[in-house]
């Protein structure tokens, strides 16, 4: 069996090595250290020789050159001597640890996969009996799917544990491998001062984006070093200014295109080189990680944030990735060229769900931490920059998780949320959301839209199946097409935040949620701008869409239309 860990990309394969080898090797350099030792000592005796004459201080030179010569020796003795001990207590502490997990991982892993196996096979049952079963089979086997999936995460969670396990020995192996072959190379490669690893130690420990802040603006004559040796830090921690991620997150990305990448890695770095290189004015990466998690996150900003009165967020919902930014860009343009001021991040931070991943919250948890400290990064640094996050179907689940985290909304100032797979039904998410002191909640939803109804009926327990537009304090805006300004604004036609309607089913014609032209992206504009809506709902040019049918969902176990 072929694993690599889920979070380095570690291979799961024996280290090969011998600690009590490499330790009887290091105690013979140490001998051969003595020895050569006691001998440079006799030769220097022989530099001390009394008497006058040519012969003599011959003899003196010849003595102080073998001495001279030893003197490299003895040193070169003493570093592989200390290098293989230090190697050997590091292999027998690590690598032989991670090499005793292997075959605990290999059956968590064989139990994980059958386990995500039968609860995969249960949700496409449950699905299906959703839309044609009695409500008694309906429940019945949503309860079946639910037992399986809680299978499914305690065999993932154990899995998860092993790796982490795994992960961290064969890491601390890594570094002393690194290590020895630096102190071998006479430290070749980036190594780091003693001020600058403090440092880097601190931002590392540091509890949240604003103590990143303040540390590295703190110690500005070691910003170079750090960033020069870890890139791959620097380019993605919150709380570091931003010109400074752009700067290394370029290089790298550069850097990993050189190498021609294929597959989605590949099709990933293109759409980003392509962002990059449109303009002016040039977007920045402000976030890169390629081989971070499953799929490559990154974040794009478009505008100056240094400078921004307002900072919009954008986050993609269900199968998004990065190799589909260039759509989010245009979004992000249109959103910016709206008014003065403005500046927007494409937010590609998290892996997003298939279908059969959307009904549950494991993807909008992880997604929702990232997310979070993202949103206190821009708030560290940028505290005066109004913030609003445009969030689009399972995008707002987890947009919804992390705002409502925290009873501060973390300094978030508008939430929209358009064509939402519903929001989390947590009652502390929830309080948070609706009691946020500054925190000011739209919502609209497509009439052509069946996809994110769908999705709150079928979401685990109805676990994110709260309708955003009933929500008390949630602002309802129309996307359905009407006027402004004597200007045809055109319906979404489905789902899509760009294009396309909703697949098999029966969809309208018109404009993506987000795409300008549409009533969707034209009230988002406004409520940037002046915190309402721009149109009326139902109002002159609105149309009636197959998929606004209040009773049509009624018997299913969640009501997709309210609370």
């Amino acid at each position: 069996m072929s694993l690599t860990s889920p979070n380095r990309g570690y291979p799961l394969e024996r280290l090969e090595g011998s600690a009590g080898s490499m330790s009887w090797w290091s105690g013979a350099f140490s001998r051969v250290a003595g020895s050569l030792g006691d001998l440079r000592t006799t030769v220097q005796s022989a530099t001390d020789l009394d008497g006058v004459g040519a012969a003599i201080t011959a003899a003196r030179a010849d003595a102080q050159e073998v001495a001279n010569g030893l003197a490299a020796e003895i040193a070169e003795a003493e570093l592989l001597a200390g290098v293989l001990q230090r190697y050997a207590d590091a292999f027998s502490s690590s690598a032989e640890a991670a090499n005793r997990l292997i075959d605990d991982i290999e059956s968590a892993h064989a139990a994980w996969s059958s386990a995500a196996a039968d609860a995969e096979d249960a949700a496409l049952s449950a699905l299906s009996t959703s839309r044609s079963g009695e409500p008694a089979d309906v429940r019945r086997a949503n309860d079946a799917a639910q037992d399986a999936v809680a299978t499914r995460d305690a065999a993932a969670g154990d899995l998860a544990d092993l790796w982490e396990q795994f992960e961290n020995h064969y890491s601390a192996w890594d570094t002393a491998y690194d290590a020895a072959l630096a102190e071998l190379a006479g430290g070749a490669g980036p190594t780091l001062t003693s001020e600058a690893r403090s440092l880097l130690d601190q931002l590392l420990a540091a509890d949240t984006p604003q103590a990143v802040l303040e540390l590295w603006l703190a110690h500005p004559e070691l910003h170079d070093e750090i960033a020069r040796a870890h890139p791959d830090i620097i380019g993605n921690l919150d709380g570091i200014p931003y010109d400074v991620r752009a700067r290394v997150n370029r290089e790298r990305l550069e850097a990993l295109r050189a190498t021609n990448p294929g597959g989605a890695l590949g099709d990933d770095v293109a759409a980003l080189w392509e962002e990059l290189t449109d303009g002016p004015p040039f977007p920045l990466l402000i976030s890169f990680d390629p081989g971070g998690s499953a799929q490559t996150t990154a974040a794009l900003a478009y505008g100056d944030l240094a400078s921004a009165t307002d900072i919009n967020v954008l986050v993609p919902g269900m199968n998004s990735s990065v190799a589909g930014i260039g759509e989010w860009g245009d979004s992000a343009r249109a959103l910016n060229n709206a008014g003065p001021g403005l500046a927007t991040i494409a937010w590609f931070g998290y892996d997003s769900p298939n279908e059969l991943e959307e009904p549950g919250m494991d993807r909008a948890r992880h997604g929702a931490a990232a997310l979070r400290s993202f949103l206190l990064g821009i708030d560290a640094v940028h505290p005066t920059a109004e913030k609003a996050v445009i969030a689009h179907s399972y995008g707002s689940t987890t947009a919804a998780l992390a705002i409502g985290s925290r009873p501060d909304a973390l300094g978030v100032d508008q939430f929209i949320a358009v064509g939402s797979a519903g929001f989390p039904s947590d009652p502390r998410v929830l309080s948070n959301l609706q009691n946020a002191d500054d925190l000011r909640m739209y919502a609209t939803l497509s009439e052509n839209d069946a996809w994110a109804r769908i999705g709150r009926d079928t979401s685990w327990g109805g676990a994110h199946g709260t309708v955003p537009e009933t929500l008390p304090g949630v602002t309802e805006f129309g996307s359905d097409g009407g006027y402004a300004g004597g200007e045809q604004l055109a319906p979404t036609p489905g789902h899509g935040a760009h294009e396309g309607g909703n697949g098999p089913l029966p969809s309208g014609d018109g404009e993506g949620y987000l795409v300008q032209g549409s009533e969707s992206f034209y009230n988002i504009q406004q409520i940037i701008l002046t915190g309402e809506p721009g149109t009326e709902m139902d109002g002159d040019g609105s149309e009636r869409g197959f998929w606004d049918l209040p009773d049509w969902l009624e018997w299913l176990p969640v009501d997709p239309y309210r609370t």
